[in-house]
């Protein structure tokens, strides 16, 4: 079965060897399948509720003023609408009506599934740009506390202007498909017990796939740079870059920890050395630990995300092999990465800023708890954010 003409072979079906390892693919997407529609629910219930109260504490005065707050709970409503689909996804196709042998759907249901595959697609790639976004003013506020972008209010023009861009690559994948009634890609000899009146599923546009798929492969080719491999590379820059920053930041406390201190008295001497001492444990250990948050950041995201942008790229190179062994034997699992990273962000975050676990706390463990004055709240909000 083949996709695209003329494409170049990714395995060698000749070998035996390669015969056993996709036949242990499609073993494992036979017994995953039956795990990932429940496993899958659990994450995107408990994902909306989570993802719900991260956007309901970033939303509070408070913590709104900054924009890396705004940007993420920008990015928190993201994840919730992906979530909402993908459930919805999941119980109307692969629990409510999970028949193997199922020949089509009500037209109304695939207009559903080809939004929704499109719009998941286009939310997951905002919020990597805004993660590039946040990862950016992070570096920015690491060299200047008073940077404009710490408190920048266009916020909502940076949204909005991504989701247009985004929009726009993404129209492309929307209009190769189309919807047709299941009678028209049957063969005319084809036996069914039952009516297929009303019934139509998605296939790829006939014109997409002239020219050995010409026009499906630049969309594939244009998708995987700009969703995935662009926002992988910037994401994995500004970390390093933060990396490098917080280590430089670091080295310069040591040396000034190093300095001779002014003569004076014993006492006075020994009294210094131990705050000295005290001072330098409690900055490298807020140093160390925001460095870990970093790293976990990084490995998260390249765990989730960097498969996925090099299948993109493959399968603009060796379509049908790709489609065929690779995507309809682990495309659940890719799901999977997906909705896990939609849900990292609330516990990383979390760990992140001290600030955020406060006013999480005031909000739903001691709504009466108020900060005495919003003055120093700001302040100590604002120094959580860099720390």
């Amino acid at each position: 079965m083949t996709v695209c003409d003329g494409d170049p072979p990714l395995f060698d079906l000749t070998s035996n060897g390669t015969k056993a390892f996709l036949q242990q693919l499609a073993n494992f997407q036979d017994s995953y399948s039956a795990v990932h529609r429940w496993l899958c629910v659990m994450i995107c219930m408990l994902g909306i509720v989570l993802n719900t109260a991260h956007i309901f504490v970033l939303s509070r005065k408070q913590m709104r003023i900054f924009a890396i707050n705004s940007i993420l709970c920008v990015m928190a409503v993201c994840d919730v609408v992906t979530m909402i689909s993908y459930l919805i996804y999941i119980v109307r196709f692969k629990i409510l009506d999970n028949d193997a042998h199922q020949m089509g759907y009500p037209y109304i249901w695939l207009i559903f599934l080809m939004y929704h595959v499109v719009a998941s697609i286009a939310l997951h790639t905002v919020s990597l740009y805004l993660s590039v976004i946040m990862a950016y003013i992070r570096w920015t506020a690491l060299d200047r506390l008073d940077s404009k972008w710490v408190r920048s209010r266009s916020v909502g023009h940076i949204f909005f202007f991504t989701c247009l861009v985004v929009a726009a690559v993404s129209i492309p994948t929307l209009m190769v498909h189309r919807i047709v009634p299941v009678k028209e890609v049957l063969p005319p000899d084809f036996g069914y017990n039952y009516s297929l009146d009303g019934l139509y599923t998605v296939t790829l546009d006939e014109q997409v796939l002239a020219h050995g798929c010409l026009l499906f492969k630049i969309n594939l080719w244009i998708t995987g740079i700009c969703f995935k491999a662009f926002p992988c590379f910037l994401l994995f820059w500004f970390t390093c870059a933060l990396i490098h920053k917080l280590c430089e930041m670091s080295e310069k406390r040591r040396r000034l920890r190093g300095t001779d201190p002014p003569s004076g008295s014993v006492e006075w001497s020994t009294m210094n050395a131990y705050s000295t001492i005290n001072n330098a444990r409690k900055k490298k250990l807020a140093v160390d630990k925001t460095t870990v948050m970093l790293i976990i950041m990084l490995t998260v995201f390249l765990c989730t995300e960097l498969p996925q942008g090099l299948l993109v790229i493959l399968n603009a190179i060796y379509t049908t092999h790709v489609h065929y062994y690779v995507y309809l034997n682990l495309g659940e699992v890719l799901d999977l990465l997906s909705l896990v990273n939609c849900n990292v962000g609330f516990v990383l975050y979390c760990f992140m800023s001290s600030r955020y676990r406060a006013t999480f706390r005031a909000v739903f463990l001691t709504p009466l708890t108020r900060p005495a004055n919003s003055n120093t709240y700001t302040l100590h909000s604002f120094k959580a954010l860099i720390t």
